[in-house]
């Protein structure tokens, strides 16, 4: 024990905060989960008329498997600019992940770039996934920025989002991202 520690009392250390910056800056997620059992990756690659880059930090660990992503998906100037937000339709967006379907909700959002927010939209999907038979929920923000479409994600049981719930909420707080057409 440390002379001030004898003299003040022990303390609790503070929270730990780690902020995670990918791909040279265009994912930054200023909260990143600091618990045990978290691995983390990232990743992009490049697809017909588009490139994506995904950070992504899943946990195996109970009390369930969790995934959270942050994801830039740049389409190309010979495509089409990305869908807006409102008119995504949940069902078929996340139609194979799911055996059925129980419910949709859907909110205004806003999402954080590193120099303004941009108008979102957010949507809470819940039912049986098609791996095992078992509840998932998928909570995503998506929100877009001239030719990008910025997406934040979880995915996850109902009962990991609500044991989970504070590092979710942190997750879709703190993360932002820098679009080209923020220059």
């Amino acid at each position: 024990m440390s002379f001030f520690s004898k003299i003040f009392g022990r303390r609790d250390p503070l929270p730990r905060i780690v902020a995670h910056t990918a791909f040279d800056g265009a994912v930054r997620v200023i909260e990143a989960p600091t618990e045990d059992g978290w691995d983390h990756a990232e990743d992009a690659r490049r697809g017909d008329g588009f490139t994506a880059m995904v950070l992504r930090y899943v946990r195996i660990a109970p009390p369930e498997p969790l995934a959270l992503l942050a994801k830039i998906y740049t389409l190309e100037p010979t495509r089409d600019l990305p869908e807006d937000p409102r008119a995504t339709d949940w069902r078929a967006a996340f139609g194979p992940l799911f055996a059925t379907i129980e419910s949709v909700e859907v909110r205004d959002a806003t999402q954080l770039t590193m120099k303004r927010a941009l108008p979102a939209i957010e949507a809470l999907v819940n039912g049986i996934g098609t791996d095992h038979g078992t509840p998932l929920r998928i909570r995503e923000r998506r929100s877009v920025a001239a030719r990008e479409q910025l997406i934040v994600t979880a995915m996850g049981s109902p009962r990991a989002f609500q044991e989970l719930g504070p590092t979710i909420d942190r997750w879709f707080e703190t993360s932002a991202f820098a679009p080209l057409a923020d220059g």
